[in-house]
């Protein structure tokens, strides 16, 4: 990994140089496909800030932070940058899981045919609200029901996004 630090209104000693490429580099052990850091320390007033770009496999991390002193400010990007590479990690591996549940549901044809199990259904009257509510009690996707307000039968659901579909029948 190539680390680029530079220093805005302060001076770059070899020690804040060397603990910035330790810290930085120690990020490597996380994830492999870090391909470049750029590190930008400067001082306004009093805060020392602590600015990091980093290249990881075309994804591109940014942390910003401050503190009184330096060392605390590399110390805290360092934390955040180390949080996103756990969200990128995570969300490689979801990716990655999802290929594979495709690839195995396209080799794996279903040899069996679906069965139709036929149920005796006779629908409550209820309002609106109160299938609201008995859809959130009984954690069920849709309810089938009676509309006690204009007496046709319903069918409330919900959808992916959590709000409600509601279809009434002529």
């Amino acid at each position: 990994m190539k680390i680029t630090i530079s220093a805005k209104n302060t001076e770059l000693t070899d020690s804040i140089k060397n603990y910035v490429e330790k810290k930085i580099g120690r990020l490597e052990r996380k994830i492999d496909n870090i391909i470049s850091s750029d590190v930008v320390l400067r001082v306004e007033k009093y805060r020392h800030i602590a600015n990091v770009k980093m290249n990881v496999a075309g994804e591109i991390l940014k942390a910003e932070e401050a503190s009184k002193d330096m060392y605390s400010s590399i110390d805290i990007v360092y934390e955040v940058l180390e949080k996103q590479i756990e969200k990128l990690k995570d969300k490689m591996r979801s990716k990655k899981r999802g290929m594979q549940n495709e690839i195995y549901q396209q080799e794996t044809p279903s040899s069996r045919e679906p069965t139709i199990i036929e149920e005796e259904f006779i629908p409550k009257p209820l309002t609106i609200e109160e299938a609201m509510i008995k859809l959130d009690e009984d954690d069920k996707q849709f309810i089938v029901f009676n509309s006690s307000e204009n007496g046709k039968v319903c069918v409330l659901y919900r959808k992916k996004n959590g709000d409600f579909g509601y279809i009434v029948t002529r």
